[in-house]
């Protein structure tokens, strides 16, 4: 099965930190803004690394992060 990140779940979040962007967020996490921004068009899921530094600073529990990193992808036929 494949998996994909909820980036709407994620949006969310840097609205409820007050994250206004993308390279507001990669200043804020230490993530390069084009690795950022790949996960946002969906083009590569985030790795292990990437997904740690996004829960820390967006403050996300452990039960949601793997519902956002971990989305079941249902529109591959």
């Amino acid at each position: 099965m494949e998996y994909k990140t909820d980036v709407a779940a994620l949006k969310k979040k840097m609205i409820d930190k007050d994250i206004p962007t993308i390279v507001a967020l990669s200043e804020a996490s230490g993530i390069n803004r084009n690795t950022l921004s790949a996960v946002f068009k969906g083009k590569v899921q985030p790795s292990a690394e990437v997904m740690r530094k996004l829960v820390a600073v967006l403050g996300i529990q452990p039960e949601e992060a793997g519902r956002i990193f971990f989305s079941h992808n249902l529109r591959i036929a």
